[in-house]
């Protein structure tokens, strides 16, 4: 996309970006739109300022629905419509074309300000991520060097009209005055070196992904375990509401993952269990040891593939 400075603000992060986002552009009385599941902590930024949140389902294999996204539109009139439409955290779905042009058609007829979080779009595998939202209309757009580089690496921007940006400046000031200097020379000076760090990136990640797909569906074959083709997760259906039970027993194993539910709302995907493939590979398969003792304990009818010993951790 053609930028100049005056289409970027500078950001503590991603998240920063989000929250900055909902309270510049939300009101007390709007509705906001997200995807099911989502990433949790834009759950928390726009549910803290909109009246209510409305979500539309993103699935793993099918993507988006449109009759959903027109419906959703229709009803609910949203005023801010947040989606992430490269390698979805958590689903890893990739938004095609015609669902780029979709979304943006329903938010330029209903009056919606669009914000594409592309924190993970430069994490592609098998496919390059699609044009940006902001190729088909004013959608505003977040990145972060968190996914890509190095998650302590706090800088990340927005990427906007200028009228927008000028309104993002004048509600930030009553909260922070900027992102750190040296961060930010640190951030340049990656850039310099981005593509290498991205080949690099997507060997590793490549190499993950396969290593998890692999071990998951061959130790629990009752599992539906997803091929994914960008992104940090595969977005796993257990079979059994039991996700926030399993998380809870793999954590007393040592293993913190995400359960279902922490990524939608009112309780749902309890079926579903969100695991990283950006380890390497020897402690992936220490937390696959980790998990299928949790899941032998919480489902004991459940077969595993083979007779695990609790993992050292």
């Amino acid at each position: 996309m053609p930028t100049e400075p005056e289409n970027i603000m500078v950001t503590v992060g991603a998240q920063h970006a989000i929250s900055l986002i909902a309270k510049t552009f939300l009101s007390r009385s709007d509705t906001a739109l997200m995807e099911a599941p989502s990433y949790p902590h834009a759950y928390d930024a726009l549910g803290s300022r909109a009246r209510r949140l409305v979500t539309v389902p993103v699935d793993a294999r099918n993507g988006w629905d449109d009759n959903g996204l027109a419906q959703t539109f229709q009803r609910a009139k949203p005023a801010l419509a947040y989606v992430m439409p490269d390698f979805h955290n958590p689903t890893g779905a990739v938004m095609p074309v015609h669902q780029r042009e979709l979304l943006m058609d329903l938010a330029r007829r209903h009056g919606c300000l669009v914000v594409a979080d592309e924190t993970t779009a430069d994490l592609s595998i098998d496919v390059p991520p699609g044009k940006p939202l902001a190729a088909y209309g004013p959608a505003m757009l977040v990145g972060s060097m968190g996914k890509t580089v190095w998650g302590g690496l706090r800088v990340g921007w927005i990427r906007a009209e200028p009228e927008k940006i000028k309104l993002l400046e004048q509600a930030r000031y009553a909260h922070d005055l900027g992102t750190p200097i040296l961060e930010q020379l640190i951030a340049l000076e990656l850039l310099g070196n981005y593509d290498e760090v991205l080949r690099f990136r997507r060997i590793q990640l490549a190499e993950g992904r396969d290593h998890v797909e692999d071990l998951l569906r061959s130790h629990f074959p009752v599992w539906d375990v997803p091929h994914v083709a960008g992104g940090l997760c595969t977005w796993v259906n257990i079979g059994q509401p039991v996700s926030s039970q399993l998380a809870l027993a793999a954590r007393d194993g040592g293993l913190p993952l995400g359960a279902g539910p922490r990524f939608g709302l009112g309780g749902a995907f309890e079926r579903f269990l969100r695991f990283p493939f950006s380890y390497p590979a020897e402690e992936t398969s220490v937390a696959v040891d980790i998990l299928a003792n949790a899941w032998r304990r919480v489902e004991p009818h459940r077969r595993v593939e083979k007779d695990f010993k609790p993992a050292l951790v």
